[in-house]
């Protein structure tokens, strides 16, 4: 930056103010350059936050999806047909799409009492987050074993 000298060489007010205005336009450029490197950084540690959360959501949500399960088939007069469709009217009002339920025996009204149920519940992490990708693709899964009452 080029001033005359007269104006940065004399001492007093008018020489002060002068280089203040120096120091000034300097800082802002580096406080653009510094914001330039940080929000690249700020910004994908904000959708990346993002991201987990929403797969949290999602694992919270079959896991609510499996216990439904679970407490219908092993009810009295369970069956696994009334099951998984407990478990997928819960993942469907929580927005989950393309959920598998498995349950294991197939339960029907005849199960003896004491049999172990198995019910797992499986997304596919893709098809319920966000564009972002930061997670790739896993498929999240949550397996519980009940006994029929």
């Amino acid at each position: 930056m080029c001033f005359p000298l007269t104006t940065l060489g004399k001492a007093g007010p008018r020489g002060r103010i002068a280089r203040r205005n120096v120091t000034a336009r300097m800082r802002r450029g580096t406080a653009a350059v510094e914001f330039a490197v940080c929000l690249p950084l700020l910004v994908s540690l904000v959708l990346g936050v993002i991201e987990t959360s929403n797969a949290v959501f999602v694992q919270q949500a079959i896991t609510s999806a499996a216990y439904e399960a679970a407490n219908v088939a092993s009810a009295t007069g369970g069956t696994s047909t009334a099951a998984t469709s407990r478990a997928n009217s819960v993942l469907t009002s929580l927005g989950i799409n393309s959920a598998t339920v498995a349950i294991s025996p197939t339960v029907t009204a005849q199960t003896p009492l004491g049999t172990t149920i198995t019910v797992t519940c499986s997304v596919p992490l893709a098809s319920n987050l966000t564009a972002f990708g930061y997670l790739g693709n896993p498929t999240l899964k949550y397996v519980i074993k009940t006994a029929k009452l």
